[in-house]
């Protein structure tokens, strides 16, 4: 039996032939330049959105194809289409299945895998809201182009998706995955990501004689820098959200100060004036750092490390401007409902429309859905003549109505689990903000089904499969949320 110290000698003859292998590994994996990996780009690709139980307005899907229409998409995707299910199956690939099936059969390559595949160009992003799932799939060489095959990267383009869908924005939420997965520069520069993995990987393969330790060193080193990457990324889009923006909205800062602070319905109350005067003195307090010496001006964006450095400041500034331009959009919108814009007025009945719709969809008590119906009545009626001159003090009391409706299915069908995560009514800098102290019931709902997982320990986000029951198949995934 060897000595301590001939095992010592050992374990360090192996540690230094494993180090050498793996020298050898990660010198032999190329890593390209993002400009060898650009992406050719062709424009916006065709788009279409099928949307079989009409979840979508016409203007949610005037405004989902005119977003799009402004991508400028790598040229191997040749046909966009956007899928809506109000209703779906758990296995949300039987519902694009048969979409595909019955309305473009012409998509469907029946010569690839046991029951056909997208056809190559083709590009699918869509939800289905229940159960809720948000999906993306490709034919063989979009997948391929898109990353489609690389399950974490489909992981965060489906967690795009989410936010918007949980606000009851979905073309928003559908745009953005659409708008992430065809970004060119981000495809690049992930094919220079996925070759530095596999240089590191080769090094950690070829290496696993040195030590068990050094297999787990190299694999939390991969995972921390693919965090300091995302960081640095976010950082970069933060830097170009501030600096694009804040000139913009400083110039319209006083006129919204004007408006929030002549608002005098009962859309406005101390709340929403507070909330205002908290965004617009933070925004006000962004100055120096913008302009100003030592400000983002003297940030080299060029070196990764100074930009991690300044990852948080950047953050912090994005969000003031965000929260800025939200409580813009919002408090214009409320100034024109007051003053008698009937578009907008029209625009905010649908919006609340679509809400209580979902709502009477989804409420159990029979009593509950009667008077989720005379609120309708009432939205119908307000809709056939937004210039009424008593048309605010009806909305008031419409709205007031809708509270008090959400207040009972929160006590009947939402007190079904211990409240884990606070309910927060949307402030006037959030873009899920309606009026001040409305809480939708789309956002109601979100807040149920967090604190039922929270209850049931699940995790948010868990995959699913990319086969149909058929053995229909794709690129791509699906996720839960």
């Amino acid at each position: 039996m060897p000595n301590l110290k001939q095992i010592g000698t050992i374990l360090g003859a192996t540690a230094l032939v494993g180090l050498a292998g793996g020298g050898i590994g990660y010198a032999a994996v190329d890593v390209p330049d993002a400009q060898e990996v650009a992406v050719q780009t062709a424009g916006a690709p065709q788009a279409s959105i099928d949307d079989p139980q009409g979840v979508l307005s016409p203007a949610d899907r005037e405004r989902l194809l005119s977003d799009t229409s402004r991508i400028d998409a790598p040229s191997v995707v040749t046909d966009l289409h956007y899928m809506v299910f109000q209703t779906n199956h758990q296995n949300i690939m039987d519902d694009v299945e048969g979409l595909l099936r019955s309305e473009y059969p012409d998509l469907i390559d029946q010569s690839k895998g046991e029951n056909g595949r997208p056809r190559d160009g083709v590009l699918i992003v869509g939800v289905g809201l229940d159960p809720r799932q948000g999906f993306i799939y490709g034919g063989d060489d979009v997948t391929s182009e898109l990353a489609l095959d690389d399950d974490g990267h489909v992981q965060d383009l489906l967690d795009a998706m989410k936010p918007g869908v949980r606000d009851g924005n979905i073309p928003a939420g559908l745009f953005r995955t659409a708008n992430q997965a065809m970004d060119a520069d981000a495809i690049a520069q992930h094919k220079v990501d996925a070759a530095e993995d596999s240089r590191v990987g080769a090094a950690m393969g070829l290496g696993l004689g040195g030590a068990a330790v050094g297999f787990g060193g190299s694999a939390v080193a991969v995972a921390v820098r693919e965090r300091r990457r995302k960081a640095i990324a976010q950082a970069r889009e933060d830097y170009d959200l501030v600096t694009g923006e804040y000139t913009r909205l400083a110039g319209r800062l006083d006129e919204v100060d004007v408006r929030a602070n002549s608002l005098s319905s009962a859309f406005a109350d101390e709340t929403l004036r507070r909330q205002w005067a908290e965004v617009r003195d933070r925004f006000l307090s962004l100055n120096e750092l913008v302009s100003g010496a030592g400000g983002l001006s003297s940030i080299n964006m060029g070196d990764d490390g100074v930009v991690y450095k300044h990852r948080k400041q950047l953050a912090d500034a994005a969000e003031a401007v965000e929260h800025t331009s939200n409580a813009e959009d919002n408090i214009d919108r409320l100034f024109a409902v007051e003053h008698g814009d009937a578009a907008t007025r029209r625009a905010d009945l649908t919006t609340i429309r679509t809400d209580v719709f979902r709502a009477r969809s989804e409420v159990k008590d029979r009593v509950l859905r009667e008077e989720l119906d005379g609120l309708l009545r009432q939205i119908e009626v307000l809709d056939a003549n937004p210039t009424s001159p008593t048309f605010v003090d009806d909305f008031t009391r419409m709205l007031g109505d809708y509270r008090v409706i959400l207040e009972e299915v929160k006590k009947k069908q939402f007190s079904d689990v211990k409240e884990r995560e606070k309910l927060t009514v949307p402030a006037v800098y959030d873009s899920g903000f309606w009026y001040t102290g409305y809480v939708p019931y789309a956002h109601l709902s979100t807040w149920h089904d967090s604190n039922v997982q929270a209850a049931q320990g699940a995790s948010s986000g868990g995959g699913s499969s990319s086969v149909s029951s058929s053995g229909f198949s794709a690129g791509g995934g699906s996720s839960s949320f």
